[in-house]
């Protein structure tokens, strides 16, 4: 495995790498923030990922974390916990997309562990350094709130029967945009921001209850597929709710464009404490320890 990884990272400079009892951290400029992601099989996935859907997974979620607050990835720690014997077909498909997601967001792993279990459950605890690090809790009354991309690709590839090709594709290998994060962050744009895993509905109101604030939101503006209750109520959109003064505004749609992204204001912060949908919110389809149809 050590091989493999370190065939990905061929290149980059790391004070202490993998292989050692211990690892240094590559050092950066600004706040240190760490963050770390558990997937269990049959819990985060099942039959329809791939092994290297899984590995690629691992890495983007955590990353995600990162660029919703405006961190430039640095480092990664790998803890795997795999079935005896070793299923090393699975083991090397599983590398693959690891690897490739590796490569991709500029995340070298520099050491962790592994271990047996009854079951497959992977985690991933991850570094970054930001310079403005953007927190929850500093949205205000008044300020518009933002999303990137399209929302519910991810319900669409999990309940549809017919879902489409970018549904599918992002449900498996899921692309956040860690850059537009970072550079929100650093160009002094923005109050609050977070990271869109647990669907629009759910993470909105942490980022309320974090802020001392309420929101209002009008369902016709929020980008995304037709149904409204995969919008809002699934989750693993891993793309950014941003909370920004007015002003900013043309600035913000400046900055997304020149990445390549796009930013769409649905609403805004209040100063009533409650979480508004116009016309209500859809029950949630899924927490961690329930699943609706």
């Amino acid at each position: 495995m050590i091989q493999q990884i370190q065939a990905a990272m061929s290149g980059w400079k790391l004070p202490i790498g993998i292989g050692d009892d211990a690892a240094a951290p590559p050092t950066g400029a600004g706040q240190l923030l760490v963050s770390s992601d558990t997937m269990v099989e049959g819990v985060h996935w099942d039959e329809r990922l791939s092994p290297g859907d899984v590995g690629w997974k691992l890495v983007a979620v955590n990353a995600s974390d990162l660029g919703a607050m405006g961190a430039r990835p640095s480092w990664a720690m790998l803890n795997l916990s795999l079935p005896e014997p070793l299923d090393r077909a699975w083991f090397l498909d599983f590398l693959e997309g690891l690897a490739a997601a590796v490569q991709h967001f500029r995340l070298p792993i520099i050491g962790g562990d592994t271990t047996r279990s009854p079951q497959r459950v992977l985690s991933l605890t991850v570094g970054g350094h930001s310079q403005r690090p953007l927190l929850r809790s500093w949205g205000r009354p008044g300020d518009q709130l933002w999303v990137s991309g399209f929302l519910g690709r991810s319900a669409e590839a999990f309940y549809s029967k017919n879902p489409s090709e970018s549904a599918k594709s992002w449900f498996k290998r899921p692309d956040p945009p860690t850059k537009l994060g970072v550079a929100i962050a650093e160009a002094g744009l923005g109050h609050a921001m977070m990271d869109l895993s647990d669907g629009l509905k759910m993470d909105l109101g942490r980022l309320c209850a974090a802020s001392g604030c309420g929101a209002r939101v009008f369902p016709a503006k929020i980008p995304g597929v037709e149904r409204l209750d995969w919008r809002v109520a699934f989750g693993e959109d891993y793309e950014l709710l941003l909370a920004a003064p007015e002003e900013e505004a043309a600035e913000l749609h400046q900055l997304a464009g020149g990445l390549g992204f796009q930013l769409t204001e649905i609403g805004e912060l209040t100063e009533d404490r409650a979480v508004i949908l116009e016309g209500g919110w859809p029950e949630a389809l899924f927490s961690h320890f329930e699943t609706r149809a």
